[in-house]
């Protein structure tokens, strides 16, 4: 991460950041409502804040599931920003995700204001109105939030007739590169008169609900294309180095973009279908100054109680001024970076997972010895950063399983091993997942059998076997809430006799009519 110069001469005051994203307040598993997940999780967060003792919150985008949030959501939502404005928390900053409505998030905003909650949902036509100075509670300036939100397809480029798709993703580019440009010069030129007014370093803090070009995501999160034909991919050169800290959101998997430790997605706080089952949500802390309040790799109680913070000043050595950025690790190895728990760790790696880069490939389909069944949680907070030359720190802090999900998948007699294996006692959702090759009747009902008078519930069983539900169409229960949008519509095509050299240009102006239906803003006029 290049620094400004400024930086290596003014220290910086002490600020701690919580960065997050992704809520889906609202959002139904398998029509399972989650609200209760969704007000644990706001609670402990309030608790985390405290304890932590942070000053700013960042929420980058996708705060409710649905530009139509329901009642008990927004009561959620205003709920929490309520006690937080009591806090110790002087500032929240939330940006508009693609699944958020832009007018309705923008709606209360100047009410909002008064709590010091700052809320962009529309990409402004004055930019100016995006780059936020911050202040403390004795009114210094003490950070610039670049707050830029899901820049939709009418914000970043004009539309042409049969401008063809290389032209459209470049045009996209090209827009999201012009908007955040100019914020960065926008907010470049006010760190530069505060400094000479104030004497001290004044961070930038960029956000962002955006898809970097090589994401990990899982098939069943629910993370949805942000353009027509999968167009907008950014990396991470995309943003100024001015930016100290870029707070991204739209992944739910925990990751930093092109090997970049301070451009980050935080991840989503619960996980959002059984693919993301055992990853180990987290919300990112980011430490700037020589604060004398060190996070440490405390534990986090099984309840999702926040041990309070530990003085650490004495043991802070004075190092040369010099550009240097470590890791630290709780073992001499490299150690699990985002929390990213798709895979079991073996026996000699010290309980640590490889980190999750943005270029890493997605992960494959887990073995039948490797179920996605819960295991213990790691709860120690980490450090991913350490910058010397700009005291800053990011802190990765575990957020505990408020629901345990499981994937179990296998034929018959694996399902039945491995629903055996799970601690009988605790309250577990299931997906199983029949790969089996014999024929199969009455799949739902055997599985039934197998967690009778368990504390395990079934939200769905599916048959993978192609062969089994052609020769068993007549059994399949699968309903419409078994598929999406493209499925359905792959369906019709088939169903028609449509020719191959029509489905293209169909499929097409069928992406094109989803689009415009999901990213339509009722709440405007």
């Amino acid at each position: 991460m290049s620094t400004p110069a400024t930086s290596n001469s003014m220290p910086a005051r002490p600020l701690t950041i919580l960065h997050t994203s992704d809520w889906h307040l609202g959002r139904r598993l398998y029509g399972r409502m989650r609200y209760e997940e969704f007000e644990a999780f706001l609670s402990w967060l309030e608790e985390a804040i405290s304890a932590q003792k942070v000053d700013v919150l960042i929420v980058a985008g996708d705060i409710f599931d649905t530009m139509t949030p329901s009642n008990r959501a927004q009561a959620l939502y205003f709920e929490f920003l309520g006690r937080v404005s009591k806090s110790c928390c002087q500032h929240v900053v939330i940006v508009a995700g693609n699944h958020d409505s832009p007018t309705f998030l923008d709606a209360p905003s100047q009410v909002l204001k008064f709590l010091n909650v700052h809320v962009i949902g529309t990409a402004c036509d004055d930019l100016n109105n995006e780059v936020l100075v911050l202040d403390d509670a004795d009114g210094t300036p003490h950070c610039i939030i670049a707050a830029v939100p899901y820049l939709r397809d009418r914000d970043v480029r004009s539309s042409s007739a049969g401008e063809s798709a290389d032209s459209k993703d470049a045009n996209v580019i090209k827009g999201i590169r012009a908007h955040y440009d100019e914020v960065a010069s926008i907010a470049k030129s006010k760190q530069s008169e505060l400094i000479e007014v104030h004497q001290q370093y004044i961070p930038i803090i960029a956000t962002g609900h955006l898809f970097a070009a090589g994401g990990t995501t899982t098939d069943d999160d629910g993370v949805r294309e942000l353009y027509v034909g999968s167009l907008g991919k950014i990396s991470a050169d995309m943003f100024d180095e001015s930016f100290d800290y870029v707070a991204l959101g739209h992944l739910h998997v925990p990751q930093r973009v092109g090997g970049r430790e301070h451009i980050r997605y935080s991840g989503s706080p619960i996980a959002m279908g059984f693919g993301e089952a055992k990853q180990q949500k987290q919300v990112l802390l980011v430490k700037f100054g020589a604060a004398d309040n060190v996070v440490s790799d405390l534990d986090v109680t099984s309840n999702g109680h926040i041990p309070k913070l530990i003085n650490t000043a004495s043991h802070v050595k004075t190092t040369k001024i010099e550009k240097t950025v470590k890791k630290v690790a709780t073992q001499a190895e490299s150690f699990m970076d985002d929390l990213f728990g798709f895979e079991e760790p073996s026996a000699n790696d010290n309980n640590e997972v490889a980190e999750t880069d943005i270029t890493e490939n997605p992960p494959t389909q887990q073995d039948l010895d490797n179920q996605s069944v819960p295991t213990h949680a790691d709860t120690n907070n980490k450090i991913l950063l350490r910058d010397n030359l700009s005291q800053m720190q990011v802190v990765s802090l575990p957020i505990p399983k408020f629901q345990k999900l499981a994937q179990v998948s296998g034929d018959l007699a694996t399902i039945s091993e491995t629903i055996r294996s799970i601690d009988p006692t605790e309250s577990i959702w299931l997906e199983v997942v029949y790969t089996g090759n014999e024929i199969i009747s009455g799949l739902k009902e055997q599985v039934n059998e197998m967690v009778e008078n368990l504390s395990l519930e079934v939200l769905i069983t599916k048959n993978a076997s192609s062969y089994n539900k052609v020769l068993n169409q007549q059994q399949t229960s699968e309903t419409l809430q078994d598929l999406n949008e493209e499925e359905v519509f792959e369906r019709c095509l088939t169903a028609h006799s449509i020719p191959d050299e029509q489905k293209s240009t169909l499929r097409d102006a069928y992406d094109q009519i989803v689009y415009n239906l999901r990213y339509a803003d009722s709440h405007a006029e």
